[in-house]
C-alpha cells in the first residue's frame, strides 16, 4: 500500500520533469543551429586579427569556406584567424609553436600546434597551388625553430 501511494504522489512531478526536459531540449536543439559568421573580405580577417595585435598588417589569404584565413604579415610573420565555436580566435604562429603541416586528403591545410588549448587548425584553401605555398612557408617556419641554437623544442 505504501508503495501506490509514494507512486501516485511522484507521478505528476515525473511527469513535469520530463515535458520540461523535451521542451528545453527543443529550445536547444532551435537555438543551436548552423553558425552564419563567415570571413568574406580580407579586411575581416584582418579585424579580427587586429582585436589582438593592433599593428598588423599584411597580405590575407581566406580559406575557401570562409571559417579561417592565414596572414603573412609586413613584418616576416605569420597570423591565423580561425572560427572556434561561437569565436574568432587569432593567434601569431611563432617559430617553435607549429609541430607539422600537411594536406588533408580533401585538399584542406593541416596545422599541428604545440598549444593545448587550440592543438590544430583546418584551412580549406581554394587553390593547390595555394595550399602548398602556405605549407612551405610554414614547414620553414617549423624547421627555423629546430634549427635556432639555444631554442628549446615544444615537445622539450
Amino acid at each position: 500500500m505504501c508503495y501506490k501511494k509514494l507512486v501516485n504522489a511522484l507521478a505528476i512531478p515525473i511527469i513535469a520533469n520530463i515535458a520540461l526536459g523535451l521542451v528545453l531540449f527543443g529550445v536547444l536543439h532551435r537555438t543551436r543551429g548552423r553558425d552564419p559568421q563567415r570571413l568574406t573580405r580580407p579586411e575581416q580577417a584582418l579585424a579580427h586579427y587586429r582585436t589582438r595585435h593592433p599593428t598588423a598588417n599584411g597580405r590575407v589569404d581566406l580559406a575557401a569556406d570562409g571559417r579561417a584565413a592565414l596572414l603573412e604579415l609586413s613584418n616576416g610573420s605569420v597570423g591565423l584567424v580561425e572560427r572556434c565555436g561561437r569565436r574568432w580566435s587569432v593567434r601569431a604562429l611563432e617559430p617553435g609553436e607549429i609541430l607539422g603541416v600537411e594536406r588533408a586528403s580533401d585538399g584542406a591545410l593541416l596545422v599541428r600546434i604545440a598549444d593545448f588549448g587550440w592543438p590544430r587548425a583546418r584551412v580549406q584553401l581554394s587553390e593547390p597551388t595555394l595550399c602548398q605555398r602556405w605549407i612551405d612557408r610554414l614547414a620553414a617556419l617549423r624547421d627555423c625553430a629546430a634549427s635556432t641554437p639555444g631554442r628549446r623544442s615544444p615537445r622539450a
